[in-house]
């Protein structure tokens, strides 16, 4: 194993540690499980972590499985995912002192809790794409399709609320999570507008990060 390869997969145990971190610190001190676990956040982390475990498991049984179309339409769509944490965060919820548990204090944003799931963690990954991935391997078909990632969110997160599932944070919503998502308090339309601009910028984000990759890809070979 050369040194690039050991490198790259401390970085992603690194990433698995740092999830666990991120996710259980809001899990010990949650008011309710079932809510901390409904965002979309820690869902994102979630999936980040459940990508880097099933990586090293299924890597020990095949080596070449960087080489594999799955491996960069999965890598893609998970950093996507995990990048909309972050920019959503920034831009959106932040400014609101948005919290994802009244336990947790809105004065205490850098709290090891909030740090890790909306900060640290969506940059190791993306950090660990631009170290150790080869380039030239995104699809232009690869956006339309990672988009469907969020979308299920939606899924779960309606489904959640009309079976009486609740929410125990501040500066967003009690039934749906986040104030983009409140249809009682913005409307339809209004959820329609949040989510229409929220779909432009994932997607134009998408296809910038498929246009570096090929143009990192063509540079190297």
């Amino acid at each position: 194993m050369n040194a690039k390869k050991k490198f790259s997969d401390a970085f992603k145990t690194a990433i698995i540690i740092c999830c666990l971190i991120g996710i259980l610190s809001n899990i010990i001190t949650t008011t309710s499980i079932p809510s901390i676990l409904s965002f979309y956040t820690i869902q994102s982390n979630l999936f980040v972590l459940t990508f880097y475990f099933l990586y090293k498991v299924i890597s020990l049984f095949k080596e070449d499985l960087e080489k594999s179309e799955i491996y960069y339409f999965l890598k893609g769509g998970m950093t996507m995912v995990i990048l909309l944490t972050f920019f959503v965060y920034i831009v959106a919820l932040s400014p609101t002192e948005f919290t994802m548990d009244i336990n947790t204090s809105v004065e205490k944003v850098f709290r090891v809790s909030n740090i890790f799931v909306h900060f640290i963690n969506p940059i190791l990954v993306l950090l660990d794409y631009f170290l150790f991935d080869e380039k030239g391997h995104f699809s232009m078909k690869y956006p339309m399709k990672w988009v469907m990632f969020p979308f299920v969110y939606l899924i779960y997160v309606y489904s959640y609320s009309l079976c009486g599932g609740t929410f125990f944070g501040t500066g967003g919503s009690k039934k749906y999570a986040y104030f983009f998502l409140d249809v009682d308090k913005i409307g339809v339309l209004g959820v329609a507008k949040y989510l229409a601009i929220i779909a432009i910028v994932y997607i134009s984000i998408s296809y910038l990060l498929v246009f570096i990759d090929n143009f990192l890809g063509r540079k190297k070979s």
